[in-house]
């Protein structure tokens, strides 16, 4: 989703500086849509493993048929399963260009908004179900945006020696992120502190000794790394590119510098993956002071 949608709104539509010349923009989409399909089908094995008992138990057709027919998550993961499968087949025949880009972006979102029903929000009830399950498709709808962009950046700035129009189109794509990075930092810190609300409550004491709260520290200080990596990019790095441009400025050290700080955000942002992985596993605070 996000690096399909980042080649539409970032990069210029045609020319030597396009989206379609990368070569590796399209096998990078389909690696994404084949990783998304094996992905979701070893997850919703290994949930339903969870709930039968044990991975033989899992693998029979009625237990798979009963997660995925009565159960939230099991539709989700199965429409996932679906949205990946299409793309993976978009992708494959339709050639380079920017019907394939917002075609593959639009399949990733609707994949990416299933895992709205993978977490705590689709499993919450009562009025705060639907706010709750609302915020967690937006967070990850948002982050998705986020951490597919920094990819396709780090694609961007992957070359050592670049020509003057790849320059250019790399130094625009981060004059042109930059409001939308804003963005969608406003609608992640905004979405967050909603699903905290409904996950931790009021209690941070309590939270803070529990270990959904202690990842969701761990959690927010990777985020707040990020943060710091993205005001770096905004005042350094496209001055400096800009200057490049002028012939003011060393291309190497320039790129050099972006390309790394580029991978350590990313990195950054595959560890809050991880982290937001891990909330699924643990009960949190709110659960454990619900009156029985």
């Amino acid at each position: 989703m996000g690096s399909a949608l980042f080649f539409v709104y970032a990069l210029p539509a045609d020319g030597p500086a396009s989206a379609t010349s990368l070569r590796w923009a399209k096998p990078l989409l389909l690696l994404a849509a084949v990783m998304l399909l094996v992905g979701t089908l070893l997850g919703l094995i290994a949930q339903t493993a969870v709930l039968a008992g044990s991975l033989r138990d899992a693998l029979t057709a009625e237990s798979l048929t009963a997660v995925t027919t009565q159960m939230d998550l099991g539709k989700a993961a199965l429409a996932r399963a679906v949205f990946a499968l299409m793309a993976a087949a978009y992708l494959t025949i339709v050639p380079r260009g920017r019907a394939l880009w917002l075609g593959a972006g639009a399949l990733g979102t609707l994949a990416c908004a299933t895992f709205g029903w993978m977490g705590h929000g689709g499993a919450s009830e009562g009025t705060s179900h639907l706010p709750h399950l609302g915020a967690d498709i937006v967070h990850a709808l948002a982050a998705a945006l986020w951490v597919g962009a920094l990819v396709a950046f780090v694609g961007l700035a992957a070359s050592r020696r670049q020509d003057p129009e790849r320059l250019s189109a790399t130094a625009g794509a981060l004059q042109r992120f930059s409001p939308i990075g804003i963005a969608l930092v406003a609608i992640i810190a905004a979405t967050g502190l909603a699903n905290t609300w409904y996950m931790v409550g009021t209690d941070l004491s309590a939270a803070a000794h529990s270990a959904y709260g202690q990842l969701l520290a761990l959690k927010v200080i990777l985020f707040l790394g990020m943060l710091v990596l993205a005001g770096l990019h905004r005042q350094r790095s496209v001055p400096a590119l800009a200057a490049r441009l002028t012939n003011l400025g060393p291309q190497e050290d320039t790129l050099g510098s972006l390309r790394r700080s580029l991978i350590t955000e990313a990195l950054l942002g595959f560890a809050v993956l991880a982290a937001v992985s891990w909330f699924g596993t643990l009960e949190p605070p709110t659960a454990m002071t619900m009156p029985m």
